[in-house]
């Protein structure tokens, strides 16, 4: 795919037709981060390295991802950042592939969703709420009557009927409420990166979205944008909400903060093997985070 910009045309990667779990990709190709409330630099600055503070925000951005992917459900398997004074870095995912030109990673549990159409023009992923729905649905029938012939089955030759079904309502409620919780793990790094310059969510929101002014293709909010699209409208801003009074929990920001150093100091948290379990600074998951919106 290409995009004209400036009258001069590039090349742009295509969308995946799947997203795999949490990661931040600011290369030095296209971003630098500024301090405070400067809008960041999202266009080519060569010969650029990693400066110590870029690389401290960016572990903060990072622990926030993990943490509240976790406070969803979703396991936390990599944290990796690049070194100060790097020019040009990169890392892999947990399942092996390059992420390419990279200074950062996060890496869950994988995200796969079929209902997501790519809008070039928009910039946007666009949900199919409905078809979303109605796949669930077909899934959940065919899921149910197997279970009815299984049971029947094992009646028979117990001499005794178990049909214990799980009802439609149930698998939604609880499919929504995934849906929710990984909008906001997409949100959470952009959300404490607002934190840490004394902004509100909507103000970061506004600042580190770019389409405003120029092609940026995927990101962090376009991609939780397109999950909330599959949900009721005003499930976006209730994300935004959710994520923000969670991070802005002192236990949660304590932690996020503790595993932000961590990260700093050991550049990688990943696997039994680190020295570091990441598991001990994430905050307890909560059964029915985040709420839907009311």
């Amino acid at each position: 795919m290409t995009k004209r910009v400036n009258n001069t045309v590039r090349q742009t990667p295509e969308p995946p037709r799947s997203l795999f779990g949490y990661q931040f990709g600011g290369s030095n190709e296209t971003f630098v981060y500024s301090d405070e409330r400067h809008r960041p630099t999202w266009t080519p600055k060569k010969g650029y390295m990693l400066t110590p503070e870029h690389r401290h925000q960016l572990c903060i951005h990072l622990a926030a991802h993990a943490a509240i992917s976790h406070m969803g459900g979703a396991n936390v398997y990599k944290l990796a950042v690049a070194p100060a004074g790097t020019r040009s870095w990169t890392t892999s995912h947990r399942k092996g592939p390059s992420l390419g030109p990279t200074w950062g990673a996060c890496c869950t549990s994988d995200i796969c969703c079929e209902f997501l159409k790519w809008d070039t023009h928009r910039q946007a992923f666009v949900g199919d709420r409905a078809g979303w729905e109605a796949d669930l649905r077909r899934s959940h029938e065919s899921s149910q009557r197997s279970i009815r012939e299984s049971s029947a089955n094992a009646a028979n030759e117990a001499g005794r009927s178990n049909t214990e079904t799980v009802s439609f309502e149930g698998v939604m409620a609880h499919r929504r409420r995934v849906l929710r919780a990984q909008t906001c793990g997409y949100l959470a790094g952009h959300v404490a990166d607002g934190i840490v310059a004394d902004m509100t969510a909507d103000e970061a929101m506004k600042l580190y979205d770019r389409r405003d002014t120029q092609y940026v293709g995927v990101s962090d909010i376009v991609i939780a944008q397109g999950l909330a699209d599959l949900l009721a409208p005003g499930e976006y801003e209730n994300a935004v909400r959710n994520t923000e009074e969670t991070l802005r929990c002192p236990e949660v920001w304590e932690l996020v903060n503790q595993l932000a150093e961590q990260l700093k100091n050991f550049g990688l948290l990943e696997g039994d093997e680190c020295e570091v379990n990441i598991r001990d600074y994430m905050p307890p998951r909560l059964a029915n985070w985040p709420p839907a919106l009311d």
